[in-house]
């Protein structure tokens, strides 16, 4: 995995989740940068602003659903990775995340080892995606320009 530290932002409006995951996420993943958000008010700027390798934001919130959001994100940046939760059973909710954008769909309850897993393998993507923008690879200098 690259050297650079995680940075994740949680979008949920449950505050006990939001703590929950923040507190496993920035001792498994540490270290890290694990910010929290409790409503998806200006969330395209907070994105673009803290420069994250992963969102992860929840189906149902108040105001616009994490559908919505996954959209607004995906038009801004459309490289930023993003993580859907949902306590929903519906398959098609997998659908509809992967046609706005979600690079995976995480069912709640929260299975944490899956949890990590998947926002480590978006990280290590993003982080190459960085990479591979600045005309890096691993052991190679910058191509000449």
């Amino acid at each position: 995995m690259s050297n650079a530290v995680p940075r994740v932002l949680l979008l949920d409006d449950d505050p006990v989740l939001l703590q929950g995951l923040c507190d496993m996420l920035t001792y498994r993943l540490r270290p890290a940068v694990v910010v929290v958000q409790a409503s998806s008010d200006n969330i395209v700027a907070k994105v673009r602003d803290g420069h994250y390798d992963v969102v992860v934001c929840d189906l149902k919130m108040p105001r616009q659903g994490g559908l919505e959001v996954i959209r607004q994100i995906k038009t801004a940046n459309p490289d930023q990775r993003i993580i859907l939760m949902t306590g929903c059973i519906e398959e098609s909710i997998d659908d509809q995340a992967q046609e706005h954008g979600a690079d995976a769909v995480l069912r709640k309850p929260l299975d944490r080892d899956e949890v990590v897993r998947i926002i480590r393998s978006l990280v290590e993507l993003s982080h190459t995606a960085v990479k591979s923008e600045a005309g890096e690879t691993e052991g190679l200098p910058p191509a000449p320009v």
